[in-house]
């Protein structure tokens, strides 16, 4: 049987001194749930590919996400992600119809809340860019995804402060390691439990890795105008050898305002540079940007590009490219459906992708 560390042992026993203190206080008040959820069914075809494994090739999966958030007074509160996807490789030559499809608890930590001040300990994802949020349309955040970090386990806080021209920012810091607990693995199909011999980014159990990130919104006065800054350092895991560990910065500048009485537009541009990306020896720059359009609140439209520049120590340097266009129809209450095209160039292999997009969001 796998044991907790010293330090899940710290996280697990700091969760439940929060949730003990102060008894009478939390007594006070009745517990309050609330649940956001998204679904989201995906169908892609590729219509044609210099990879023959990938040539013709049709795909179907489901993804969802619930983020359940127990509020248990004014000053605490519990919050979490749950989600559904596709959590292993879909077979090769094969057509897919909703395979590989594991659920996991990718976030879960308790907060206390008081004014300007948030503190919060348990598993989550650190702050580090949003373009897998909003680079949009139906695959603008894939490359992206590939520097967002997921489920640590560890300790943060931020501070939220307002000004009378400048907008509101809010200066958040964490400390992590990646988690190895059960958490880690999977229900339905396995995606098999992180062990710290697994090594990789973070893989350390010790507060040895952290992020700091800035943001604001209606900068300068200037209504729906918003930035984000961030930086990373993520140790090497114990179990490896060669690399080094992992250091990056982000910048992430979007601004959405109305270009007519029926049409409003969104500007996104996000710049991420890591080095020795996941302590590997090898570096990487990512460019994402998009435009979204709004016509008449229903239709909508999103063009978005990303260049991955990878440089590797030794090897032979590359850029990757991805181009998406989609269009789609918001039916209110919650439901969208987009159709797109994707073209991508990933080591010199060039594939179109043709895809259909529907996400529901509700919540309750």
């Amino acid at each position: 049987m796998r044991h907790r560390t010293k330090k899940q042992d710290f996280l697990f026993a700091g969760a439940a001194l929060f949730l003990a203190w102060p008894t009478e206080v939390l007594a006070e008040e009745k517990p309050v749930f609330s649940a956001d959820a998204v679904i989201e069914m995906q169908n892609e075809y590729a219509l044609d590919s210099d990879d023959p494994d990938l040539d013709g090739r049709n795909n179907v999966f489901l993804r969802a996400e619930m983020a359940p958030n127990l509020r248990l007074n004014d000053n605490f509160f519990i919050d979490g992600v749950i989600v559904l996807e596709p959590v292993q490789d879909f077979d090769a030559n094969e057509d897919n119809f909703f395979e590989e499809t594991g659920i996991f608890i990718e976030e879960i930590k308790l907060n206390f809340k008081h004014g300007p001040w948030r503190a919060f300990i348990g598993k989550f994802n650190p702050a580090f860019g949003i373009a897998w949020d909003y680079g949009r349309g139906i695959w603008g955040e894939d490359f992206a995804e590939d520097y967002e970090i997921t489920e640590r386990l560890g300790v943060g806080a931020s501070y939220r402060f307002e000004t009378e021209q400048a907008g509101t920012h809010t200066l958040t810091a964490s400390t992590f390691f990646a988690d190895t607990s059960v958490l880690s693995d999977s229900i339905g199909t396995g995606r098999d439990r992180t062990s710290k011999h697994d090594g990789g980014s973070a893989n350390t159990e010790d507060f040895s890795s952290f992020a700091l990130s800035l943001e604001g919104e209606d900068v300068a006065g200037i209504e729906n105008l918003y930035y984000k800054l961030g930086y990373r350092h993520q140790a090497q895991g114990n179990a490896d050898s060669g690399g080094d560990d992992e250091t990056g910065g982000v910048i992430t500048l979007g601004y959405s305002a109305p270009v007519s009485d029926r049409t409003e537009a969104k500007v996104f541009l996000e710049y991420a540079g890591i080095g020795n990306f996941d302590t590997m020896l090898e570096d990487r720059n990512y460019l994402t940007a998009s435009i979204g359009v709004t016509f008449d609140e229903r239709w909508i439209g999103t063009v978005s590009y990303t260049n991955r520049q990878i440089v590797a120590d030794g090897g032979e340097d590359y850029d990757d490219n991805l181009l998406q266009i989609s269009a789609g129809y918001d039916f209110g209450q919650g439901t969208t459906a987009e159709l797109g095209w994707r073209h991508t160039d990933e080591e010199d292999i060039n594939t179109d992708i043709m895809g259909v997009l529907v996400r529901h969001q509700f919540s309750f």
